[in-house]
């Protein structure tokens, strides 16, 4: 079959692709894994098939694909990430593919896959083992993009429906793909011939109508709405605040941002301003570089700057934190950019031979490092996920019944370990945690915390980590309550 044979540029694309993540294979499942693994575990329901752990989502076919992968691989995480890792790959190299079909220049096209292949900004989406729904939906546009290339050139009809299908597919994979009928009546715009452009537009325009239409339908009859999407995807302010953060991320995340505080704490002083000046940089330089870009550039690589201005359109109505793991699908359309911007552009306009140098050693340093940090940001999870799967151990073998007390308290929980989704896959936890290092509300104070609770009279029971081990420490809590030592 020709989509199992190889050439060596895909080879090596897949193989840089696995290589980047195989560090991977040592982790366990961490936070929203476990609360999706309870939910697979006891029993597949009609709310999970819709939303699993979110009542506000609607992703139904990623979620009967999760649920057949959890009947294949039980509750052993290598197969989870090897998968996840495979499927990274594969959007790798059906990108290459997919650009060398556009007639982007090969050399173009491949550095474009490399960059996808090793981008740092991925990490979130292939070590988190939900985050497949981004891999799905990569290889749905990807898919999509290919069969309605054929249609715009040919006028297949038979190209048509293929398109018509997987595009409406992608819809039932992740929200953000709500954007991908705008996208796809631009992709005509530019692909389309003069003669046959408005032709090939309106089919493709009505298609998009309609499966937004039945979508939307669909999924207001399949589901409640008890406003959890509305507390967080609403217009205001942060859309423009978000909106920067993301073009941030696109080149090197803040420093300032709590996945990174905690490093840029222990970094000398001119090492952070560095990085946070390359950041600043980025916010502020990606926009008008984008339109300079869009100016200079052929229409293929015009195509994936406007793709990434849309594909982002979903997610900056989110008043949350900016997470990686939303950059996956505008990632296709800043890979282009970057391989175009490396190989095709400096020899057609620099002359200094220098520069035309230097461009391509310093997108060699920079994914490189991305590599580096790549393997690095596993290794950190890895050792969270021992410092969790030690805790919740710990509790285990306290032998208390946990399920009895309204909460259970955690003081001095190390690290960003977040113990509550392993205690309800590993305990059945069904109460409230109160952990000092809550991600949200911490840091939280779990004296006062217990004197406040204890005053009340609710029961608790309260752990405490000493010499890396969390201990049962309730009465030695309440002693210092009652004896007023918190006032």
């Amino acid at each position: 079959m020709k989509f199992v044979k190889f050439t060596k540029e895909e080879l090596v694309v897949a193989l840089l692709a696995i290589g980047t993540y195989i560090a991977c294979l040592i982790n366990d499942f961490h936070t929203d894994d476990w609360i999706v693994l309870s939910h697979l575990r006891d029993g597949f329901s009609r709310s999970d098939l819709f939303s699993m752990e979110n009542a506000g989502r609607f992703r139904p076919l990623t979620n009967v694909i999760v649920y057949l992968r959890y009947l294949i691989f039980g509750d052993i995480p290598f197969f989870y990430y090897a998968l996840n890792v495979l499927l990274h790959a594969v959007v790798s190299v059906s990108l290459f593919r997919l650009l060398v079909k556009l007639e982007l220049p090969e050399r173009a096209a491949l550095i474009s896959a490399v960059f996808f292949a090793v981008y740092f900004q991925h990490y979130e989406a292939v070590i988190w083992l939900y985050g497949i729904i981004r891999e799905l939906a990569a290889l749905a546009y990807i898919i999509s993009f290919r069969h309605l290339h054929d249609y715009v050139k040919s006028a297949s009809g038979k190209s048509f429906w293929l398109f018509a299908v997987f595009s409406f597919l992608g819809l039932f994979i992740v929200e953000d793909f709500v954007a991908a009928p705008v996208i796809f009546a631009v992709f005509v715009l530019f692909f389309a011939d003069k003669n046959r452009r408005m032709s090939s537009f309106k089919p493709v325009a009505i298609a998009g109508i309609v499966a937004l239409a039945i979508y939307f339908t669909t999924r207001s009859m399949a589901i409640a709405r008890p406003g959890i999407m509305e507390e967080y995807y609403y217009p205001g302010r942060h859309v423009i605040r978000v909106l920067f953060e993301y073009f941030g991320w696109f080149v090197i995340p803040s420093p300032a941002h709590s996945y990174f505080q905690a490093t840029s704490a222990a970094l000398p002083l001119p090492v952070y301003y560095i990085w946070r000046g390359i950041s600043c940089l980025a916010i502020f330089g990606f926009l008008p570089f984008s339109i300079w870009l869009f100016v200079k550039s052929p229409g293929q690589v015009r195509f994936f700057i406007v793709f990434v201005i849309i594909a982002m359109l979903p997610i900056i109505p989110l008043n949350y934190k900016v997470g990686s793991r939303n950059i996956y699908l505008p990632s296709l359309g800043l890979a282009v950019m970057f391989g175009y911007l490396l190989f095709d552009f400096p020899a057609k306009t620099i002359r200094s031979w220098f520069w035309r140098k230097a461009i391509p050693v310093a997108a060699l340093f920079y994914m490189g490092i991305s590599v580096i940090a790549i393997n690095v940001t596993s290794r950190q999870y890895h050792k969270t996920q021992e410092i969790v799967g030690a805790i919740v151990d710990d509790l285990q073998d306290s032998g208390a019944a946990l399920n009895d007390y309204k909460f259970v308290l955690l003081d001095h929980v190390p690290g960003r370990a977040v113990i509550g989704p392993a205690m309800i896959y590993k305990l059945h936890y069904k109460r409230d945690l109160i952990a000092s290092n809550d991600p949200v509300a911490g840091p939280i104070d779990i004296a006062k915390t217990t004197d406040s609770l204890y005053n009340e009279g609710v029961p608790i029971i309260v752990f405490d980590c000493r010499n890396g081990h969390m201990v049962e420490a309730t009465g030695e809590y309440i002693s210092r309550a009652d004896s007023g030592g918190l006032k």
